[in-house]
């Protein structure tokens, strides 16, 4: 923006100054000679006239008589000294106004002004998802596990894989012995048991009917650990007709302990998500109770990894199932919805963000009148409404939207989601 910026000033461009340079007017003539033989003494000599004063000063008279000379006959006395009177100093002239009109003038020049906060918009970012399967490997699960090995590449990891999101599967579960456990190309390596980095991982451990999780929580420092991301969603998938010896509070304290390295949350926000695929005789969501209806092949119902679905959002499907194409869809599917609810905070360059200024953007069908979602204290503070909250409000990482924003997003595939980062500080 031009600014208008008056000067005004006075500007002397005919500064006039006057200067006394004379002298006063001549004094009268000398007095004549004495009378006896002298001749007459000659006249004083005359003082030259005093010069005018400069402009504005007041002329002054002076002059010095010149001597009178001796008569030239003897006796004589030589005449007088003629009087002057010397002439009055002049007095300098005063400085006079030169008559020209002050000069006032408007410049309306570009001044820089600081520059404008602009508003950031980032990419909505999903967080990455580490997919850890658990699966029993007792006698009874050999059709089970054939399940497995012929839906996990087709109906899971294609369908992952075309969601666009950042996955990685670990599989827990021994590939040698009576029931092995085998994932083949594309997503598993050249062989049973053999890796295919960074996409798959498998950790060689055999699982029997009840230990699995016992076994995980002492594999998991030496072999589940190092394949592990620092920001990814934990996604828990376990495959068993039985229940655990481990009770699911107990699971669920030491997965938010320092043991599991704090990769798996905490328990008032937990990063894990845990599906059962166990002896229940119906698909359950996370809003039912658990069941103690079992599956007609099922050992038991496997309460505490149902409890530990329940406590964390995950699905329950019957382990008895003859086709797990739909259970592994609907597992796929509930790993993308999962994941569309939580962003990324990016990474800026050149400012700092204001968390407070923070918006969700969400743009329906990706075309439509877009929708801000603003910030709440945490999900509580959702109370039913739309909004965010973050994961951990002094230092946040991730913006979590509101259940009932969350489902909004679910339902709309076309959607589009974008952070709204407001001004970066300095």
């Amino acid at each position: 923006m031009a600014n208008s910026i008056k000067y005004a000033g006075l500007f002397s461009l005919g500064a006039a100054f006057a200067f006394a340079c004379s002298t006063g007017g001549g004094g009268n003539a000398g007095s004549g000679g004495g009378p006896v033989g002298g001749g007459s003494g000659a006249g004083g000599a005359t003082g030259g006239d005093g010069g005018k004063a400069g402009v504005g000063a007041t002329a002054g008279t002076s002059s010095i008589g010149g001597a009178g000379t001796g008569g030239t006959t003897t006796g004589g006395k030589g005449g007088q000294a003629g009087t002057s009177t010397a002439g009055t100093t002049s007095t300098g002239g005063t400085v006079q106004d030169s008559g020209l009109p002050d000069v006032e003038f408007t410049y309306d020049g570009d001044v820089p002004e600081p520059d404008a906060c602009a508003s950031v918009t980032a990419e909505a970012i999903s967080p990455p998802v580490d997919i850890i399967w658990i699966i029993d490997q007792s006698c009874s699960m050999n059709a089970e596990i054939t399940q497995v090995r012929s839906n996990i590449n087709n109906n899971f990891a294609t369908i992952i894989g075309g969601s666009g999101l950042d996955y990685r599967v670990i599989m827990f579960a021994g590939s040698t012995g009576q029931y092995p456990v085998c994932v083949n190309a594309p997503l598993g390596g050249s062989s049973c048991g053999a890796d295919n980095p960074p996409r798959f991982f498998h950790v060689n451990q055999h699982v029997e009917r009840r230990d699995s999780l016992s076994l995980f929580q002492s594999r998991y420092t030496a072999q589940v650990l190092p394949h592990l991301r620092q920001a990814a969603l934990k996604v828990f998938v376990e495959v068993t007709d039985d229940r655990s010896q481990v009770s699911s509070s107990a699971f669920q304290t030491w997965l938010t302990s320092a043991t599991a390295s704090g990769l798996l949350g905490t328990q008032a926000q937990p990063n894990y998500i845990f599906h059962s695929i166990v002896g229940v005789n119906t698909p359950l969501p996370p809003t039912a109770a658990v069941t103690n209806s079992k599956c007609s092949s099922a050992v038991n119902t496997g309460p505490q990894y149902q409890e530990l679905s329940i406590a964390s959002g995950g699905l329950r499907h019957p382990v008895c199932d003859s086709n797990y194409s739909t259970v592994f869809t609907n597992i796929a599917n509930n790993v993308i919805q999962a994941v569309a609810c939580e962003l990324i905070i990016p990474t800026v360059m050149g400012g700092v963000i204001d968390y407070n200024a923070v918006k969700v953007k969400y743009t329906p069908m990706g075309t439509g009148t877009p929708v801000f979602y603003n910030q709440v204290a945490n999900q509580a503070a959702c109370a039913g409404g739309d909004g965010y909250y973050y994961d951990n409000p002094a230092a946040p990482t991730r913006v979590l939207l509101c259940p009932n924003s969350c489902s909004t997003v679910q339902a709309d595939q076309a959607g589009k989601l974008e952070l709204e980062l407001g001004c970066l500080q300095s």
